[in-house]
């Protein structure tokens, strides 16, 4: 399901290199990069569970955004192009619009622009798209060119989330059940993947992914732990997991490991209070 072969540059530098982005200059995109962001997710057709998707950039008028609170709690500024994903309603349409969309970031980040998630928006930003009673766009996506200097509003939020921060390895990665931390050594081939999975972004910086190793086997159990109650309800959590698993199968691919998804009962016998599985990555073709 990934598209490895549509990146033009190393995933891990672009991944390294991805910043959300909530301040632009105040253009539309070039007429170059808007026809090759286009291009990609054109190719981005459907989710893990079979879900039919489809992107659209829309584009912006300065005057239609003054006064509007674009996304979530933050102040975006000049945000005058963004990306919707329509996606059919499914049990899984979050995850898997978190799955596709990330890798429109990724792309988007690989050609020099800046983007932002927002699970939150102004219905204002989706009005001219034809969605249908069967069909839901779960989140969006800001892209734009990057402004040479942040916001005060933009400064001050990143600083209250710690936006650069993320959880070390023992808080994230297990080995067996989740009474034992999973190192970079036990991880062996897939660390690379593992650490492009934890930088991934996340709503609020939660990022509430939990992903167990079996023992002895290149297996891994992805699971959400619902870290804010709200985000749950808007199912943000669940957009969260589909952008990491995005990545960590990126990171996978990157270093020759092929690997699929797939949803089966899993091992464990005890699971965390608010923790719940979600897909394994199974090792091999």
């Amino acid at each position: 399901m990934s598209y490895p072969e549509y990146y033009e540059k190393p995933i891990e530098e672009t991944i390294r290199r991805r910043v959300s982005c909530r301040t632009y200059e105040n253009r539309l995109l070039d007429e170059q990069d808007k026809e090759r962001l286009v291009e990609f997710y054109g190719r981005l057709r459907q989710g893990l569970h079979g879900e039919k998707i489809t992107f659209h950039l829309t584009e912006h008028r300065v005057e239609d955004l003054k006064g509007r609170r674009l996304g979530g709690y933050i102040l975006f500024r000049n945000a005058r192009s963004s990306i919707a994903g329509v996606i059919e309603k499914s049990e899984y349409q979050c995850l898997n619009c978190g799955y596709l969309g990330e890798h429109v970031v990724l792309k988007a980040t690989e050609l020099g622009l800046g983007t932002c998630w927002a699970g939150y928006y102004d219905p204002y930003l989706i009005k001219d798209l034809n969605v249908a009673e069967n069909q839901i766009v779960p989140a969006i996506l800001f892209v734009g060119y990057a402004a040479e200097k942040r916001s005060l509003v933009e400064r001050v939020a990143r600083f209250a989330i710690r936006a650069s921060v993320r959880q070390p390895w023992d808080k994230l990665f297990f080995k067996g059940d989740f009474e034992h931390t999973l190192t970079r050594e036990a991880a062996g081939p897939y660390a690379g993947a593992l650490e492009m999975l934890r930088l991934a972004p996340s709503s609020g910086n939660t990022q509430p992914w939990r992903i167990v190793k079996e023992k002895d086997e290149n297996v891994f159990h992805f699971f959400k732990k619902v870290v804010l109650a709200r985000y749950e309800k808007k199912n943000l959590h669940d957009i969260d997991l589909g952008i990491a698993m995005c990545h960590f199968e990126l990171g996978a691919l990157n270093t020759g490991l092929q690997g699929t998804w797939e949803q089966h009962e899993h091992t464990l016998s005890t699971t965390p209070a608010g923790v719940h599985y979600v897909m394994t990555w199974k090792h091999g073709t």
